[in-house]
């Protein structure tokens, strides 16, 4: 099992607490909504990916970022052209579209699962007094999605093995075999997945409602503060200068 997907901190040159990852991640999720210019959301990809960078993965925001970039200067430059531009130019401008206001959620997401580890996570949701009832969901998502990513791959193989091709154009040139062959196994062996995590969590006692120990110590640092408080005054000020140009627009 590929183990990079449940979080790797250790090349860190900050290590952020989960809590503040998840601040950020909500605060992209109401950039996200609220934002209509490509320059606002440059901005607040560009700080996420600073932070991702921080927490060490460094290749990965860079990527991120300039693929970000690219499809800013996409969006921009078929704007410029108006509705004369060819049909295929307008839908590549509707993906790129669809890049910008949906990055920087999916920044979001990278950021917990690829820069926080499953124990660092539960405790930091332990230290919030959340409920045992929404924690459980959250450790078995959490551990639920790397998972099917293996049995995935295993799928794969065994489908390679057979000489059966899983490309984009087989699946599209036979729809029906890819159900037969992908999804029906993909389907059994997730419930077989689920019934295990089920087992592992109630055997770790996970059901109990008592307050658990943990090897992970988590806790708000000064840059945790700093972190959150920027992304605070950068989501108010985006949310604000938008609003008043809605606002001043009618």
């Amino acid at each position: 099992m590929d183990l990079r997907i449940y979080g790797d901190d250790s090349k860190a040159l900050i290590r952020f607490d989960p809590r503040t990852k998840l601040f950020i991640f909500l605060s992209c999720g109401v950039t996200s909504l609220y934002t209509y210019s490509g320059l606002y959301i440059l901005l607040f990809a560009g700080a996420v990916c600073a932070v991702l960078a921080l927490s060490g993965k460094p290749w990965t925001a860079l990527k991120a970022f300039l693929l970000f970039a690219v499809a800013l200067y996409i969006k921009e430059a078929v704007d410029h052209t108006g509705s004369s531009a060819p049909v295929v130019v307008l839908i590549v401008s509707v993906l790129s579209t669809i890049i910008l206001y949906s990055l920087p959620t999916i920044l979001g997401i990278l950021l917990i699962v690829q820069t926080t580890r499953i124990s660092q996570f539960l405790s930091a949701l332990t230290a919030m007094h959340l409920p045992v009832k929404a924690v459980i969901p959250v450790a078995m998502l959490f551990r639920f999605i790397p998972t099917v990513q293996d049995e995935w791959n295993g799928i794969r193989k065994a489908m390679a093995f057979r000489g059966i091709s899983l490309s984009f154009n087989s699946v599209l040139r036979h729809p029906g075999k890819t159900i037969e062959y992908v999804l029906v196994p993909l389907l059994f062996s997730t419930i077989g997945v689920m019934e295990e995590l089920a087992a592992a969590a109630l055997a770790r006692g996970m059901d109990i409602d008592v307050k658990r120990s943990s090897y992970e110590e988590v806790r708000l640092k000064a840059a945790d503060y700093i972190t959150m408080l920027f992304f605070a005054a950068l989501s108010a000020t985006i949310v604000v200068l938008v609003t008043t140009k809605g606002a001043a627009g009618v």
